[in-house]
């Protein structure tokens, strides 16, 4: 099912991510980032909406996220149907070849 801004007035939060295996400190950490994953979601449509197609790491760099921040990000907009993968390639930072990501 999609679910667009406009209708949500923002973003649902996902469910914290960790496995049943973990410690519950780690449960604890990941229920802590709730809110924050949110507000990354939210400003990673809005860049992708105003800038264009870019990488995830393209994506970290312009919002001064983690490294792998637009990376967990991604594919939770994916299921949202706010985002897709396209064809194109694109060299990150470091060099290496990485997937374009764009708002739908």
């Amino acid at each position: 099912m999609s679910k667009h801004l406009d209708e949500l007035g923002g973003l649902p939060l996902f469910p914290p991510r960790s496995r049943n295996s973990d410690p519950e400190t780690s449960h604890e950490a990941a229920g802590s980032m709730a809110g924050e994953a949110n507000a990354q979601r939210q400003r990673i449509i809005s860049l992708l909406r105003e800038f264009g197609p870019t990488t995830a790491d393209g994506i970290d760099f312009a919002l001064k996220l983690r490294d792998t921040s637009a990376g967990r990000r991604l594919p939770e907009l994916k299921e949202m149907g706010l985002v897709e993968m396209t064809a194109k390639v694109a060299l990150t930072r470091s060099g290496r070849q990485a997937h374009v990501w764009r708002a739908v």
